[in-house]
């Protein structure tokens, strides 16, 4: 692995010291919670959107969950096709989630298209139980500290895979737990998991379980994960948000070097591959595996496949394009289709390359369609 990123291991390594202190600790269980649906992501006004229902059996053990969902918003404005993109909490907070989306309605687009690029965060917290840890939690957060610390990887990882095979954990802990992961997993050189939980570790926590330095400092690893991984739209997005962060100078100077390499890729004509790896992105059996994917360039095929990558599913602003992957067909998304996400379907550990170019031939005559087009990949 890389090791030329200078804070890679030094700031994370302080956060998980110092976001538990030992006076956070829960209640047991509580009676009331709140469910939160975080609709920013989501093209269209709702008409009708009902929230989850806390899972039956999880508040008393003080459990809690995190869900984030891609959708499709049809030309009647019922949402479909959804996908659990991430999740903290296990299978039935996924479930809830799942269950109420087919339910929603929206102002539909009127276009006989789709809106069919929508992303929901849905948050399920018990009241009184936030930002708190339990003597459990702590006792075990502990340990897996003290053996990255100490350099014990192999120590480290049973504990953190018993930590996630117990579950139970509140959102708070979550956040915690997802940065021990992160924090194993770049001990054993493993860049793929460590970026995907660094992203849930930033997604599921509140204001209160990480401060806005180590934030950004999260925000550095993931842009510096993003790059080496040929990542670039990821990347750019993750510049644009780190630079609009208060307190990032260090960071994107630290990152200089990074940044200058992602910019120049932007800007210039060469062909661009991202590696692609497809995963569950749940902690349980029932999450569908996937890869997801913002492009940086509308014009993409794939190569090096390995494994069973099945299909692909291109879901735009105004449009979706659905297909098998096969490598050396190339495809071309029209500028009038909107921003899109990329989702590739397949078994869980498949891989392969997603090449992006700068122009398919005849792509000014598609006529708002989709291109596709036989390819010799060099």
């Amino acid at each position: 692995m890389n090791q030329s990123h200078g804070f890679r291991h030094r700031p994370i390594i302080a956060v998980l010291a110092a976001v538990v202190p030992a006076f956070l600790v829960a209640p047991a269980y509580a009676k009331k919670f709140d469910v939160e649906i975080d609709t920013s992501g989501v093209s269209a006004a709702a008409i009708e959107q009902p929230v989850p229902a806390f899972p039956d059996g999880k508040m008393r053990g003080g459990q809690e969950g995190w869900v984030r969902i891609s959708f499709i918003i049809g030309p009647d404005g019922r949402a479909s096709d959804p996908v659990v993109v991430d999740s903290s909490g296990g299978s039935l907070f996924e479930q809830a989630a799942l269950d109420v989306v087919s339910t929603w309605q929206f102002e539909g687009p009127g276009t006989g298209g789709d809106y069919a690029n929508n992303t929901v965060d849905v948050r399920f917290e018990i009241s009184g139980n936030r930002d708190r840890a339990t003597r459990n939690f702590l006792r075990r957060y502990r340990d897996i500290v003290s053996d990255l610390y100490h350099v014990k990887p192999e120590k480290a990882r049973d504990k953190v895979d018993m930590a996630n095979d117990f579950g139970g954990w509140n959102l708070y802990e979550s956040t915690m737990l997802a940065l021990l992961n992160a924090r194993v997993e770049a001990a054993e050189d493993d860049t793929v998991e460590e970026l995907e939980y660094y992203r849930r570790a930033l997604a599921v926590s509140g204001e209160a379980a990480l401060d806005r330095k180590e934030r950004v400092e999260i925000l550095g690893r993931i842009l510096a994960l993003e790059i080496e991984s040929r990542q670039y739209g990821d990347a750019q997005a993750t510049l644009e948000q780190l630079r609009a962060a208060p307190g990032s100078e260090a960071v994107l100077a630290e990152l200089s070097g990074e940044i200058r390499e992602l910019e120049s890729t932007i800007e210039s004509d060469e062909v661009v591959v991202a590696n692609g790896t497809i995963y569950n992105p749940c902690d349980c059996d029932t999450g569908t595996p996937l890869w997801a994917y913002t492009p940086l360039r509308r014009d993409f095929s794939f190569a090096e496949v390995s494994g069973n990558v099945e299909r692909f599913e291109a879901r735009c602003d105004n449009h979706r394009l659905s297909a098998r992957v096969e490598a050396g067909t190339r495809w071309s998304l029209p500028p009038e289709w909107g921003s899109c996400r990329v989702f590739v379907f397949g078994e869980d550990a498949a891989t392969f390359e997603f090449v992006e170019h700068r122009e398919v031939p005849g792509h000014d005559e598609a006529g708002g369609s989709a291109v596709a087009s036989s390819d010799v990949l060099d």
